[in-house]
């Protein structure tokens, strides 16, 4: 299992390194775009949309296994550690069910979505031009994938990993 934590390890590295990227980007495309429209009442043509179809998605779908394994994400935790120990064991087990199925439908039908708009080859209008957005459709089933996968190693080192076993 240590090749599977050696591989979930890079995926959350390069989705951080992609959303730090993405949102560098933001920001310097939106300061030089209000910079531009209040000093030289000229703005950037297309910020907007490449801001919202490509920096945005960039910078919030790549980083989706980092929060879960980071923890960040809602829990019930101080509820069920009042509860008696059998049912937190047996609420783990449901939680982690439901997580796995949940990220595994995501995974599932954002798949089948990119693959459509691959197949359509979608595009948006930017200054006059199309500008293909399909490729960035795989990020999403991707990054879904990445949180299965940390979901899976969440049970296994919960319930399957020895004490003394070094990942």
């Amino acid at each position: 299992m240590s090749s599977v934590e050696k591989i979930a390890h890079w995926f959350r590295i390069i989705g951080i390194s992609v959303a730090s990227f993405a949102i560098a980007a933001m920001v310097l495309m939106i300061v030089v775009d209000v910079t531009m429209r209040n000093v030289f009442k000229v703005p950037i043509q297309g910020t907007y949309e490449v801001v919202q179809y490509f920096l945005m998605p960039l910078a919030i779908f790549p980083t989706l296994a980092f929060a879960y394994q980071s923890g960040v994400l809602p829990r019930l935790s101080e509820l069920i550690e009042k509860l008696p120990k059998r049912f937190q064991q047996v609420n783990r087990i449901i939680i982690y069910a439901l997580e796995l199925v949940v990220f595994l439908l995501l995974t599932y039908y954002s798949i089948l979505f990119a693959l459509s708009g691959i197949q359509d080859q979608m595009a948006i209008p930017v200054a006059g031009n199309l500008l293909p957005v399909y490729p960035l459709y795989m990020i999403v089933p991707i990054s879904f994938a990445a949180v299965v996968l940390e979901v899976v190693l969440s049970i296994y080192r919960t319930y399957f990993k020895k004490i003394g076993d070094v990942a």
